[in-house]
Order: structure tokens, then sequence, then C-alpha cells
């Protein structure tokens, strides 16, 4: 993260902006100079991403190139510019809006068929629209209640973590499952990956969170969400519910790092179901080159593309 620094250093305000990241059992600090005197807020917001993105390239990441780092990056602080001017009625507006968002495609993707209309009158108007089955009503609303779960946990990502999301997505659907390891081998319907035997499952879900906690300073955050994700689901460690899960997981891990949270449209569904199963085979740059498209998609209305 960098930060803004002024030093008084002979009566005179002198600005730079400093950077702090862990080596080990070490702190770094990389610091640059500005200049002293006044600097607007515009041109230190400017400063830090060019300084971020200079740090950025001195790094190697497994996947992303250096443009698709900086494409990130700007993203990223454009989206954070939006929401500091937005104000606090803007955010929540907006937070609504890509919640509703995000809980229809999501939802659509894993073959629930309700409208994206349906879906924010049933999780923000709290209304039942004529039609609508019970299943998908509670999948819809269950979707919404794991988002503000996701939005207000402070902690890690961990197997507590995982277990009350999925509790949260799967409730009032499959109570008895909600939370639980699979007890049985799982099938995906039109696909030739073989899912992992039940019996291995609680130490694949550990390895995945082993996994994240040793990777959190050797792959960019961006990098970390979507591979952490793929490793997930490729366990597939629960009978339903696993797609969502595995979606939310992504966005908490980006939500973390301060990046903005990825919608993935149920159009857009064949490709990214190609991308997963690529990654199911530890093949992660179509995933992640997917990803990077629909995020700036995303956030084109902000002017992020």
């Amino acid at each position: 993260m960098v930060y803004h620094e002024i030093r008084n250093l002979a009566g005179k305000k002198h600005n730079y902006l400093i950077y702090n990241s862990r080596a080990g059992n070490k702190w770094v600090k990389k610091s640059k100079y500005l200049g002293e005197g006044y600097i607007s807020g515009e041109e230190i917001k400017k400063a830090k991403v060019m300084f971020e993105l200079e740090i950025q390239k001195q790094k190697k990441f497994k996947f992303l190139s250096v443009r698709d780092v900086a494409e990130i990056e700007i993203l990223k602080q454009k989206v954070l510019d939006y929401f500091e001017k937005a104000g606090k009625s803007g955010v929540e507006s907006f937070k609504e809006w890509f919640s509703t968002e995000l809980t229809y495609n999501s939802n659509a993707i894993e073959g629930n068929t309700l409208s994206l209309k349906d879906t924010s009158l049933i999780i923000n108007d709290n209304l039942t629209p004529t039609g609508a089955s019970l299943r998908e009503v509670h999948e819809a609303r269950n979707h919404k209640d794991a988002i503000i779960f996701m939005e207000n946990y402070s902690g890690d990502f961990n197997e507590q973590f995982i277990n009350h999301l999925h509790k949260q997505i799967t409730k009032n659907i499959d109570d008895e499952n909600a939370g639980r390891y699979r007890k049985v081998q799982v099938f995906i319907r039109g696909s030739d990956v073989i899912l992992p035997p039940p019996e291995i499952v609680p130490k694949l879900v550990k390895d995945v969170v082993e996994w994240y906690k040793q990777s959190k300073k050797k792959y960019h955050p961006f990098e970390l969400a979507i591979i952490t994700s793929m490793k997930f689901v490729s366990v597939h460690p629960f009978t339903d519910g696993n797609g969502r899960t595995s979606r939310l997981i992504m966005n908490f891990i980006l939500k973390k790092n301060t990046y903005p949270k990825i919608n993935i449209y149920v159009k857009d569904r064949s490709d990214y179901l190609s991308a997963v199963r690529h990654a199911n085979d530890k093949d992660y740059l179509d995933i992640i080159n997917f990803l990077i498209k629909t995020i700036k998609k995303n956030y084109t209305h902000m002017g992020t593309s």
C-alpha cells in the first residue's frame, strides 16, 4: 500500500510517497520524493498510481504481464476515486446495484431462472414475484446474505470462513449439508472432470487454505484471488453451491486487498466454464485473461475501460 507522507525539513514541507512491504520477518520501506510545498490531492493520487506501477514492474508475477498489472492498478484507483467522490449515499447505491447484479449472474450461471428484475424485487424489496419457485427465492436471498457476511467478515481466508460462507449460500435449501463437506462422490453434468473422492476432501480443503497462506506474498492479489477460488472449486468440497461459493471466495480475497470485485456475466457462461475446466488442470492463464476482460467490462460505467 502506498501512502503520502509530509516531512518538515528546515521549516519547509516536503512530500514523499511511502511503500511498505514484508519480506520474510522484515519490513521493507521504499520512498519517492515528490517535491516541497503544496501538492493537490489529485496530483497525489496520480503519483500514487505511478509509484505503485513502478514497484509492480520490479516484481515478476506468475501469469500477469506488466501491462495487465498496470491496467488492474489503474482500474483499482479509478474505482477508489469514484467511491470518494460518490459520498456515502452514492457508495451504498452502487453496492446495492452491484450486489444485485452479482447475485443474479452467479445464480443464473448455476441454472437459476429468475430475471434480474425479479432478483432485485426479492433481495431489495422483500417481494416474491409471481411464479418464482421457493428454492430460487431462497437462492437469491441466500446469495445476498452471503455477500453481506463476506463484506463484514474481518478475518482471513480459512476453513471457518469457507464453511460459514457455504452455510449462507445453502441455508433453507439443504440445511443438512450446509457448511459440511460432502460424504459422497459428486459429478459435474456435461464435464469430463473426475472430482476427488469424499474421503480426501477435508485434506484437500486444508491444502487450498495452506497454499493461500504460503502464496500471499508470491502472487499478485488478482492472481491469488482467482487461483485460490479455482483450487477450491476443483475440490468441489460440498454437494451443492460450490460454484457460487468459489466466486465469493475470489471476491472476498479481492476485497481484502482493496481490489474491485468481479461480476461474471451469465451471457459469458460458456467461456467462463471453459476457462474453469482448464484451471482444473492447473492451467490458469485462460481464467485470468477471461477475468481481466470481465472486470474491465464491470466498471466501464466509471470510465475505467
